[in-house]
């Protein structure tokens, strides 16, 4: 196996941990916001200049407060299944969005956006 095949590999299997790690995770999260009575969960997020995080968590019924534990985890899955469909959002002008989870039929929907710099040059020479 040659350095790159090697590295290319490792790239893979990382992949296939994170993903495995996902589908636990979401397993986890949703049976304890189920049991609290939670239906919907959005989590916000946003990146830009290589760097990004969870800017809000919002459960329904709004009468429900997650523990701060809960709270971390739903954003860490949030951010890293988003991430997962968009790797590399968060650098340069980045990029933000919204997953928004329906508990009841565990059904995830994410609405993502980058930003990016549109440059529109004219030379004119030797007029």
């Amino acid at each position: 196996m040659t350095q790159e095949t090697d590295f290319y590999a490792q790239i893979l299997e990382s992949q296939r941990r994170a993903a495995e790690q996902r589908v636990e995770t979401r397993a986890a999260l949703l049976s304890e916001l189920r049991t609290l009575g939670v239906t919907n969960i959005e989590v916000q997020y946003e990146g830009y200049g290589d760097s990004g995080n969870v800017e809000d968590v919002v459960v329904t019924p709004d009468t429900i407060t997650l523990t701060e534990e809960l709270r971390r985890r739903a954003e860490d899955f949030g951010w890293d299944f988003a991430y997962a469909l968009s790797p590399g959002f968060e650098n340069n002008e980045g990029g933000y969005g919204e997953l928004t989870w329906a508990l009841e039929t565990d059904k995830i929907d994410v609405s993502h956006s980058n930003r990016y710099i549109e440059t529109n040059t004219t030379e004119h020479e030797g007029l």
